[in-house]
Parts: C-alpha cells; structure tokens; sequence
C-alpha cells in the first residue's frame, strides 16, 4: 500500500520540479541589468519570453520598422513581468518580421491585429501568447553621444538585429 502512495508522490515531485526548472531567471537579470547599466552595449544578448504589442499611434503605413515589446516573467506561474521595450522588428512577411493587419475601418486594434514571423518562417499571431527565444544586439543612444553630453542615469535602449523562434 505505501508504495501505491510513493509512486504518485514522486511523480508529483518530479512534475514540480520540471516547472521549476523552466524558470526564465536569466531573462529578467537581464532585463534588470540593461536597465541599470550599460554592460551589454553592442552586445547580444538572448531572452524568452513574449512579444507585446507596442503603445503607439500611426502616424503612417508606410514605416520600415516597429518598436515591439518583449514581456518575460521569473517562472510560468508568476503575474509579475518584465519589459525589453524597443525590440525593433522590420514590418513585412520576411522571417523574423512583423505584420500589422488591421481591417479598413477598424479603428482600435489588439493582439488579434498583429502576426510576427519567427526565423523559420512561421506566422504565428500574438493573440495565443507563444513563448520565443529571441536574440538580439543592444544599442545605448546615451552611449552614441559626446561623453561630456551623456546622462550616465539614462538607460533608454534599442535591441536590433532580431532573430526569433517559438520555444
């Protein structure tokens, strides 16, 4: 009979155990640090997590690029999130891109309006709230400044030179 209560005990461990292991730790540290230095200027760096649609208003159709967001959490069942704001994808159908697809007429738009399309070639809508690796190189503007003219507390950045796939 104890073995009967051990063997489903174990299993419940391991499943425990497994969910912890997928905590995204990394992520948030670096998210943490390119928000409190400029460590990882020109530097790549590699997060998991998902993208977000990003604030804006259009001003035009007619853009190359769009500032997404890249929203990663310390573990699967935490509500806390962290923010890569800035993540610049090219709009279009290319791999690693973004789509807008919003209905003439249609005035406001949600995660239902926007697609991206991972290194693979896959579009993938971000109304399911798919969880990516994704790559990328940071930019510090701060940093592209005189350094007398530089404002050390402003951490204000970019990540470029995107790459993504679904985890």
């Amino acid at each position: 009979m104890k073995t009967q209560k051990i063997i489903p005990a174990l299993l419940v461990a391991a499943l425990g155990l497994t969910s912890l292991s997928s905590c995204n730790g990394t992520s948030v540290d670096t998210i943490k640090a390119m928000e409190s230095n400029y460590d990882n200027h020109n530097k790549t760096i590699e997060l998991t997590g998902e993208f977000d649609a990003p604030s804006f208003t259009f001003s035009s159709g007619k853009s190359k690029t769009m500032a997404m967001h890249f929203v990663v959490k310390p573990h699967a069942f935490s509500s806390e999130e962290f923010t890569a704001f800035s993540v610049i994808l090219p709009v279009g159908t290319e791999k690693n891109s973004v789509l807008f697809e919003l209905p003439e007429g249609q005035k406001n738009y949600s995660l239902k309006n926007f697609y991206v399309i991972d290194k693979n070639g896959e579009k993938i809508n971000l109304d399911t709230h798919t969880t990516f690796k994704m790559k990328g190189t940071v930019h510090y503007s701060e940093l592209e400044k005189p350094e007398a003219e530089q404002d050390k507390s402003n951490f204000s950045y970019k990540i470029t030179d995107v790459s993504f796939e679904k985890d």
